[in-house]
């Protein structure tokens, strides 16, 4: 039998003075597109996770962090619908150098600070799980995730 094979990427979870969690509005992506989701990434072949860490946050938010910067780090093992398996790792991080923006305009429209109690409803549901689980002491939970899902806009009359 041939063994399962792993993705591994990784989520940055940047929190303000308030307490509050940056969130990206995701746009011109094939997956969860016009989602809220933590700036995040993959770990690239020959680097390690706190190498994708300080990589994707430079590449994304035109920042840069130090890996004693980091204050939590749990891991989710996600199965996908139709995509292959993850290990997801997650970082907090509340100190960085250089001012946050929008470093990739072609994947994100929007930078967007929230309550980590009361995530909103159009982020992407497997990240809010994997928040929760840490908040509750989780570590290492394991999720599912419907990449396929796609956000329903509803109009008001």
């Amino acid at each position: 039998m041939e063994r399962e094979k792993f993705l591994s990427s990784i989520y940055l979870i940047i929190k303000n003075d308030n307490g509050e969690v940056l969130l990206q509005r995701r746009q011109g992506t094939k997956l969860w597109p016009g989602y809220l989701a933590l700036p995040a990434g993959h770990i690239d072949e020959g680097e390690n996770a706190y190498e994708a860490a300080i990589r994707e946050s430079r590449e994304e938010l035109g920042i840069e962090i130090q890996v004693e910067d980091i204050i939590d780090t749990f891991v989710a093992n996600r199965k996908n619908k139709s995509l292959p398996p993850y290990y997801d790792v997650y970082f907090e991080i509340s100190k960085y150098d250089g001012d946050l923006k929008i470093a990739e305009p072609e994947k994100c429209s929007e930078l967007v600070w929230c309550n980590p109690s009361n995530l909103p409803d159009d982020m992407i549901d497997f990240e809010k799980e994997a928040m929760k689980n840490n908040a509750n002491g989780i570590k290492f939970s394991v999720t599912y995730a419907d990449n396929e899902k796609k956000l329903v806009k509803i109009k008001s009359n």
